[in-house]
């Protein structure tokens, strides 16, 4: 039996679970440190969330790292993301489609 699809804002802000477009990319650094971190999306509350979330682990452990909330469709559109929000890691869609934890964006930032 295949399971229906409801279909959602690009936010997925009135799903309660992830969808096949939630994703996240690890990838090895190649630099020493992340210079940047956009975050993407609309300014629901899990776009919110997820600055935040970046946000108190750049502070706590004191990281160099500039932090910036896209909401400008036209800019977000760039990136080619469908679901939000997306976190872009200098440069690079790292994160799209749900909250990622503190441990993920630690992993991410290699703390």
């Amino acid at each position: 039996m295949k399971k229906e699809e409801k279909a959602t804002g690009s936010c997925n802000c009135d799903s309660n679970t992830a969808t096949t477009e939630n994703t996240a990319v690890f990838f090895p650094r190649t630099i020493d440190r992340v210079k940047e971190i956009k975050v993407l999306g609309p300014g629901c509350a899990k776009c919110k969330a997820t600055y935040h979330i970046i946000e108190e682990v750049i502070k706590t452990n004191n990281l160099d790292v500039k932090l910036t909330k896209i909401d400008d469709i036209t800019e977000m559109m760039s990136y080619n993301i469908i679901n939000t929000p997306a976190v872009v890691v200098d440069e690079v869609i790292c994160l799209k489609g749900y909250i990622p934890t503190k441990k993920e964006i630690e992993n991410l930032l290699g703390v």
